[in-house]
């Protein structure tokens, strides 16, 4: 769970508030049953209203934003596990994911990362001055992970790839799928995450 510290000048806005409060109780009370405000009462409640906004605001879109990264983790993780009850393997772009959802209780032994994009092809678009010896090494090691996705096809095992919305690797691959479902003899389901942050504590 991510923690927060509440800094002097946020608990000094939090005690005025307090105080602010106080006030408006002992307002609403001296106007039951009737509950009507004069003039004068009127603008006491709608300056100690402006004032609880204005110390309250920040607080809010500080503490509060926490809970919605917090609920938009919860709601992903919840739909990610759902998703993995029938999927058998996680297609990652980055290592650093895979730490991430080895976090979140997933088999890192069913957690494949491609380290860049499947299609060798598309290293010379990104790069087209790659020399021999580096075009072999990824030749290698995408030959080794289409073999890798063939033989759970093969299987029977199921394969989803989550990317990353604004992940340039993750839209090259999803620009690939089409051929490497072809390559491979299987169809990949996809999950689309807005930022892996929402993953980490």
């Amino acid at each position: 769970m991510v923690i927060l510290k509440i800094n002097s000048q946020e608990v000094k806005a939090i005690l005025e508030s307090i105080d602010i409060l106080l006030e408006i109780k002992c307002l609403i009370r001296s106007i039951v049953p009737g509950s009507e405000l004069n003039e004068t009462q009127m603008k006491l409640f709608n300056s100690s209203l402006n004032s609880l906004k204005s110390l309250l605001e920040p607080l809010f879109s500080k503490f509060l934003q926490t809970e919605v990264i917090e609920k938009i983790k919860n709601e992903k993780f919840t739909e990610l596990k759902k998703l993995m009850e029938k999927e058998g393997y996680i297609l990652i772009s980055a290592s650093h994911s895979k730490k991430i959802l080895k976090n979140l209780g997933f088999n890192p032994l069913k957690i494949i990362v491609s380290g860049g994009p499947l299609i060798i092809e598309d290293y010379l678009k990104i790069n087209p001055n790659l020399s021999k010896k580096t075009l072999l090494g990824i030749e290698r090691k995408t030959k080794n992970l289409m073999d890798k996705l063939k033989k759970i096809a093969r299987e029977g095992s199921n394969i989803i790839f989550i990317y990353m919305t604004q992940n340039e690797t993750d839209q090259i691959i999803l620009e690939e799928l089409n051929e490497i479902q072809k390559i491979i003899g299987k169809v990949i389901s996809l999950f689309e995450i807005s930022n892996w942050k929402i993953f980490e504590d």
